[in-house]
């Protein structure tokens, strides 16, 4: 396949990608997602969104913070600048965020997007040895990490790493750093293929492996899943459970709700009580979370603070018919199910509504394929969101995917 001219200086990424016949077949099936050649995520998912809906709208809200996206623009603008500035970040730097969900951390995440950086997410469980593995496997030398979160992170002993805290009483605190810079960044003018993630597996097979994903992927997931399965409203308030390190987490909690001018509630974290709670507490609409999140929170007694959702979605785990059933009927909602992966980003077989059937995963979402594979890997049987039959959370056959947007 033939990439757009790189803006990053560092090439380590693009020289990484792995070669070209072992890329998927991406065929744009859909006219959502024939992106420019040059495109920066970040300013898809803010400026373009403040330029067509304004910028005192909710975005970011917390148990103590509400940040409008001109809030949001302003701070991520001000990390691009500490970490070009200051901290010598180029085109194509790999830069590690550790964290909770909070609006620090898209702050960050969305900061380094937009100084043409590398974000490198880690989920704030991970113990020192499986930290130093992501910094070995990435080449990290910058961090980005919670105040709370840096002894696992100094623990790894990773080399040449620099940690930036934030949140915290340093001097030399990220958000210290940020209030004297200006609330303005020109974002470097990305390839829509430039590498704009490093997201990796959970390891449980092995070492964890890295899986890049280009700026044009963190918006395909938008006009696909999100688009035509949660159809999203620009009053929704998305909210859930998956750390936002967690590709499930990143589009259900922050690229969804921004590529729909919606806002969303980041937890760091709550009890099955305290989610209900927060859900009726907010208006939230949206969310996204594991069947055991939905039983834990049945269990409890909290089912009548969840009458408020349009759009519960399940994912992580096997949603059991029995499951599915006891939800709708002490709720009324219907639950969406998925299957995503850290290779693919986010949820790519998935159905809603009057589609779904109870115990079954749904049909390919609008823009991916989907192939039941032969023994020997080949395709026996290739479907796409024009074809009908449904695959079964198991079945006899293993499931591939042959091809992407």
């Amino acid at each position: 396949m033939q990439l757009s001219p790189s803006a990053h200086v560092d090439t380590f990424c693009r020289d990484s990608l792995p070669p070209d016949r072992l890329w998927p077949e991406l065929r744009f099936s859909l006219p959502a997602l024939r992106y420019p050649d040059r495109l920066n995520a970040a300013v898809e998912l803010l400026d373009a969104t403040i330029d067509a809906r304004g910028g005192d709208r909710p975005c970011l809200l917390s148990p103590d913070a509400a940040w409008s996206y001109a809030d949001l623009l302003r701070t991520s603008n001000q990390v691009a600048r500490v970490l070009t500035e200051d901290l010598g970040v180029v085109p194509g730097h790999r830069v590690l965020l550790r964290g909770p969900n909070n609006p620090w951390l898209a702050a960050c995440w969305l900061g380094v997007l937009r100084a043409g950086g590398v974000a490198v997410p880690t989920m704030s469980l991970l113990r020192a040895a499986e930290l130093a593995a992501i910094c070995e496997i990435a080449r990290v030398r910058l961090a980005l990490c919670d105040h709370r979160f840096t002894g696992e992170l100094a623990a790894a002993g990773a080399d040449g790493l620099r940690i930036v805290s934030y949140g915290g009483a340093e001097p030399d605190d990220l958000a210290r750093r940020t209030r004297g810079m200006p609330g303005d960044f020109t974002a470097v003018a990305t390839a829509a293929d430039d590498v704009a993630m490093i997201a990796f597996t959970s390891g449980t097979t092995g070492r964890p492996k890295a899986t890049l994903h280009f700026h044009r992927d963190l918006l395909a997931i938008a006009d696909t899943f999100s688009e035509h399965v949660l159809r999203p409203r620009a009053d929704d308030v998305f909210t859930g459970t998956p750390p936002l390190a967690f590709t499930y987490g990143l589009g259900g909690l922050l690229v969804f709700p921004l590529r729909a001018g919606a806002a969303t509630l980041l937890l760091e974290k709550a009890t099955p009580a305290e989610l209900a709670d927060q859900i009726a507490a907010r208006g939230v609409t949206v969310l996204s979370t594991a069947p055991t999140a939905y039983r834990a929170m049945l269990a409890a007694g909290q089912a009548g603070r969840l009458r408020g959702l349009r759009r519960p979605v399940s994912a992580g785990e096997h949603l059991s018919a029995s499951t599915w059933q006891a939800f709708y009927d002490a709720t009324g909602m219907k639950i969406i199910d998925g299957i995503g992966s850290t290779e693919m980003l986010h949820i790519f077989i998935s159905s809603a509504d009057e589609e779904i059937r109870p115990g079954s995963t749904g049909r390919v979402v609008p823009g991916y394929e989907a192939a039941i594979l032969d023994d020997e890997g080949k395709p026996v049987c290739i479907v796409d969101s024009q074809m009908q039959p449904e695959l079964g959370a198991g079945g006899e056959h293993p499931v591939g995917f042959v091809g992407a947007f």
